[in-house]
């Protein structure tokens, strides 16, 4: 009976440490949980307040930014702070009157807006001389002519030679016979020419104003060509030409020209160099030979040759 009571004491006392030790196994899991989660939360919480504190500096980093970027801000030129100018009695204790204050480092005087260097001005763009009027035109030719039964009749408005821009006129008699050559006015001079259908510009002198007829025989009449050998056989001198005459391409008016009271043959001498025809001068040879003539273009008077 003894044994059997030490043997039920002895197991009593096992089963009881068994569970005394499965009991501490419990306890410690659940402490070590608890501080388990505790470290979470801290984690947590020193993470939240990290956040804060980046995004407040952030802010704060944005304000300063802009103040310094608005005029009078924290960058540039400090501006001083104005001093005061206090006028004192003469026993030196009370101010008397206003006090003045003035602005030290203010400007002083009238800023004046400034002036840009001569090359950098602008250029004045270049004006083009205005251009005379149909009318005008019109009256340049009517008091050359002087001959009031002569009409003028507008036949090209807009002629260009050369880059020049004419007015161009045919002139016809009191018949209505159209006159040779065209008359044309340049349109920023004024200045009056002659306009042949070869495209040969002349002086106005060579424009037949003096038509009449003088009754040669015609016995005694040369033809165009013995005309162009009667002037070829001037020399240059006699002409007052540069070149000899065969040097020159010759044409022949259309229409006969009375010089010195002889009705002669009209004869234009043009130079044609790298395919451009220029006139060089009329010269007026006698129906019958006698007599070569040049016009002066300032008075309109023949010169014998």
């Amino acid at each position: 009976m003894a044994e059997n009571r030490k043997k039920g004491t002895s197991q009593g006392g096992k089963q009881t440490s068994k569970k005394s030790g499965s009991s501490g196994k419990k306890g410690n899991g659940k402490n070590s949980h608890k501080e388990k989660s505790r470290l979470d939360i801290l984690t947590i919480v020193v993470i939240v307040l990290a956040v804060i504190l980046v995004v407040f500096l952030l802010v704060n980093y944005n304000k300063q930014k802009n103040k310094e970027q608005e005029p009078g801000g924290l960058s540039g030129t400090p501006t001083s702070a104005p001093s005061a100018t206090v006028t004192k009695t003469p026993d030196g204790n009370k101010p008397t009157g206003t006090p003045v204050v003035q602005p030290t480092g203010a400007p002083t005087g009238t800023p004046s807006a400034t002036q840009k260097p001569e090359d950098e001005r602008p250029t004045p763009a270049p004006t083009e001389a205005p251009m005379i009027s149909r009318e005008e035109a019109e009256r340049i030719v009517r008091n050359r002519i002087e001959l009031p039964d002569y009409t003028i009749e507008l036949l090209d408005d807009h002629l260009m030679i050369d880059g020049e821009e004419y007015y161009s006129f045919c002139i016809n008699d009191e018949n209505g016979t159209a006159l040779e050559p065209l008359l044309i006015v340049e349109k920023k001079e004024g200045e009056l020419f002659c306009y042949d259908f070869a495209g040969v510009v002349s002086p106005f002198s060579k424009f037949p104003l003096d038509k009449t007829e003088t009754g040669s025989s015609g016995t005694d009449v040369i033809s165009e060509e013995e005309a162009k050998k009667v002037l070829s056989g001037y020399s240059k001198e006699a002409l007052g030409l540069s070149e000899e005459v065969s040097a020159y391409e010759m044409e022949v008016d259309s229409w006969k020209t009375v010089a010195d009271g002889k009705e002669c043959y009209g004869i234009d001498l043009i130079a044609v160099v790298a395919g451009k025809r220029s006139f060089c001068g009329t010269f007026y040879v006698a129906l019958d030979g006698s007599a070569v003539y040049s016009r002066d273009d300032a008075t309109g008077e023949f010169i014998k040759r």
